[in-house]
């Protein structure tokens, strides 16, 4: 299995002047990032929207901040690839400084957090629709089937939900400085194709059907639940 990505997203209340924070922000994360980009959108603009980005120094992750969420992603090479446990290391360092830098600017609560793994399988020499019928229904058309995916979600002890999304993928070739044209996608030259797993990991459970928030000092062990549930899953696809 190859480990392609991952993120880790965090959701508070509303914090409308969090552009404000982003000197603390720079001076906290100054050994990892780069200068921040803040973004200049009005207050009342779509909190969704993030207001601070920055981009580690060695150009393999990203932090970006908006009024409702703090969001980590990592995209994984060279030893990464295939280790898990590497990844594990590396995304709860990055976490706890998320966590300690929530709470120098006075952010301490938190609604939900979750974490996603994007991985490719390795099916062999088997073709990936070959790999993937077995997970379909018998009644879905088999024929000329050119694409397939299933979505599964679990709860797990009325807090955490598992969701689970394994599916074929293709990639193409493009050409240097010029953007992919859908009507030709059919002639492009599929240099990667493959079956890939999407596991989406987070405690939304509790907080949208109990309304439940946490304490930002008590997400590092939801953190840890979080990817023990993590192991459990992909240990099911080695």
């Amino acid at each position: 299995m190859k480990f392609i990505q991952a993120q880790f997203s965090l959701k508070y209340e509303p914090q409308i002047k969090i552009r404000r924070s982003v000197n603390d922000i720079e001076d906290f994360l100054q050994q990892h990032y780069g200068t921040p980009q803040t973004m200049p959108l009005p207050d009342e603009f779509a909190p969704e929207a993030p207001r601070i980005v920055l981009y580690s120094k060695n150009g393999h992750s990203q932090i970006s901040f908006s009024q409702i969420s703090v969001d980590f992603i990592v995209n994984f090479d060279d030893v990464y690839l295939n280790d898990f446990i590497k990844t594990k290391e590396y995304i709860q360092e990055r976490i706890t400084l998320i966590i300690e830098l929530l709470k120098k600017i006075n952010i301490n609560e938190y609604l939900f957090c979750g974490i996603t793994y994007n991985s490719h399988l390795d099916i062999g020499n088997q073709k990936p629709i070959e790999y993937i019928r077995k997970f379909l229904r018998e009644d879905i058309l088999q024929n000329n089937l050119y694409e397939a995916s299933q979505n599964i979600a679990c709860v797990i002890d009325e807090r955490f939900f598992i969701n689970q999304q394994i599916g074929t993928y293709k990639e193409f070739q493009g050409k240097p400085g010029v953007v992919p044209n859908l009507f030709e996608i059919d002639n492009g030259i599929v240099i990667s194709e493959g079956v890939s797993l999407a596991l989406d990991i987070n405690n939304r459970y509790q907080y949208v059907y109990k309304n439940k928030k946490n304490s930002i000092n008590d997400c590092l062990k939801d953190v840890d639940t979080i990817f023990s549930l993590l192991i459990n899953n992909i240990s099911r696809w080695e």
